[in-house]
């Protein structure tokens, strides 16, 4: 795992919810000492801190860890969907539905989707 990438992930996602080392140490019940470091890959934290950091900061481990692709995906279609009414929703879905079904069976290929 890539220490540095993680600490500056978290660092960036932490300042993202306007949260201050003190106030994400608090929330996770570690000091902003230890914060700092782990931000500055100075120390490496356990499995079980890096979650309780991404529930903090409302996000998933493998952002955090810089596996992200394919939560980007996630986080995009759930912004285009934010904010729609009910039968909006049921109609998109009723498209999805139909688009899975079809690139299952081979009725459209994935490879002419951008």
């Amino acid at each position: 795992m890539d220490y540095t990438l993680l600490g500056r992930n978290i660092a960036a996602k932490r300042i993202k919810n306007g949260l201050t080392q003190e106030q994400l140490a608090e929330q996770i019940n570690v000091s902003t000492v230890f914060i700092s470091q782990i931000e500055t890959a100075v120390r490496k934290p356990s499995l079980e801190t890096i979650y309780k950091i991404s529930l903090t900061l409302n996000t998933t481990i493998d952002t955090l860890i810089g596996n992200e692709s394919t939560q980007v995906k996630y986080d995009e279609i759930l912004n285009f969907l934010h904010g729609r009414n009910n039968d909006e929703l049921c109609f998109i879905t009723c498209i999805l539905r139909e688009i899975c079904a079809n690139l299952k069976d081979g009725k459209i290929s994935s490879s002419i989707i951008p």
